[in-house]
């Protein structure tokens, strides 16, 4: 079985920031051929964090310049898609047909072509034309409506949580798109919209406002479902304590050496511990203020109760855990510096995601993929000169 399941697949990369690149990431670290068309100036991904992102879903990819608001920069991106097998951008609505790119004229050159469309809001509906970030689908969806303290405003997600789930779900999208091609020679478009993928994340609060009629409302670090949750302080740090269950709840009764607390007619059943959350939660940390933050995760562990270390950004980017997996990793960024990245997140034990290079330097490939396409030297020259593509090789950025 070949080691890369989508070796024999080119992907046409037209995406900048965050939600595309993630997914043609993951299509490049199975093997995928992605060639990442940038405009003059660079993706905006190189700017983004102060370039935090490249290393991260820059990877594995080959970068072309090319300017695609000239005649020419078109007739070049046409060239490439008569032997792509997956287009990928996240254009507004309507700037693709602008630049003669749209699914219509790219099927009619290559009518087995998988076209993948991301955007903020999708290309149909009354938001249609509104601009589209990450923190901005969380606000439409309900998701920052509860997130954060009940008495504070809702807080967005610390993480590009949707931009990255949209990247998945669009990846996902083009896996079965191209095995329909190989069973019926017919190529697609894909959908992909930050919105929906931020109200499929928030779907069971629509279900259970549907069912009830509740406004669910913000509990901070708890849940408001079940109790004890949330951050507990110790005689150090923090942890994360999750109890679902009665029988996990009685598991933490007993790491802690408080079986009283099973019968207690506070803390007895579910709907006690939520009424009295701040006595059981003063309770809880007179315990908890005995223990380290470690010694408690291991009596916690022991007993199998469901706990963590509250880690902070720097504990958790030397996690050895994370790095004994390989999901944390080192990788050469554009600059030639070795820099902490992330893998490819899921293990597959006959083909799985590698890591080949680091994310290229702005225009690095853009000679050698023309080339591979079949353009001469004098037309590259030619190109270069006009300033339709810029190549490091040849001439600098």
């Amino acid at each position: 079985m070949s080691e890369n399941p989508l070796g024999d697949i080119t992907v046409i990369d037209l995406t900048q920031a965050v939600a595309g690149p993630c997914a043609t990431s993951l299509l490049a670290d199975f093997g995928a051929d992605v060639v990442s068309i940038e405009p003059p100036g660079g993706g905006s991904e190189r700017e983004y964090g102060g370039g935090s992102t490249m290393p991260n879903f820059g990877r594995n990819k080959r970068s072309l310049v090319l300017d695609l608001k000239t005649a020419e920069g078109t007739d070049v991106l046409h060239r490439l898609v008569e032997d792509a097998d997956v287009l990928v951008h996240n254009n507004r609505p309507g700037k693709m047909a602008d630049l003669g790119a749209d699914y219509e004229t790219l099927a009619e050159i290559n009518p087995q072509l998988v076209y993948c469309s991301i955007t903020g809001y999708g290309e149909e509906g009354p938001y249609r034309n509104r601009p589209g970030f990450d923190p901005l689908a969380q606000a439409m969806s309900g998701l920052m409506w509860v997130t954060g303290e009940p008495d504070r405003k809702p807080s967005r997600i610390g993480a590009s949580t949707i931009d990255i789930g949209t990247g998945i779900y669009a990846a996902f999208a083009i896996w079965p798109a191209l095995r329909h091609v190989r069973q019926t020679g017919e190529g697609q478009k894909i959908e992909a919209s930050l919105f929906d993928t931020a109200a499929v994340f928030m779907g069971h609060w629509y279900t259970q406002y549907d069912k009830t009629g509740e406004q669910p409302q913000r509990q901070g670090h708890s849940w408001e479902l079940y109790a004890p949750s949330g951050i507990f302080e110790t005689g150090t740090d923090p942890i994360y304590l999750s109890t679902p269950f009665q029988h996990l709840w009685e598991r933490v009764c007993h790491a802690v050496d408080r079986p009283d607390w099973i019968d207690d007619p506070r803390f007895e059943t579910t709907e006690d511990r939520l009424k009295n959350r701040s006595e059981l939660i003063a309770a809880l940390e007179s315990e908890f203020h005995d223990y380290t933050r470690d010694e408690l995760i291991d009596t916690l562990l022991e007993e199998g109760v469901p706990a963590a270390e509250l880690q902070t950004v720097a504990e958790a980017a030397r996690d050895e855990h994370l790095q004994q997996r390989g999901t944390l990793t080192q990788i050469e960024d554009v600059d030639g510096e070795e820099v902490t990245a992330t893998a490819t997140p899921v293990v597959l034990s006959e083909t799985p995601g590698t890591i080949e290079r680091g994310p290229p330097a702005l225009g690095e490939d853009s000679a050698d993929i023309l080339l591979e396409y079949g353009f001469d030297d004098e037309t590259i020259d030619t190109l270069l000169e006009q300033e339709v593509i810029r190549d490091g090789k040849r001439g600098g950025e």
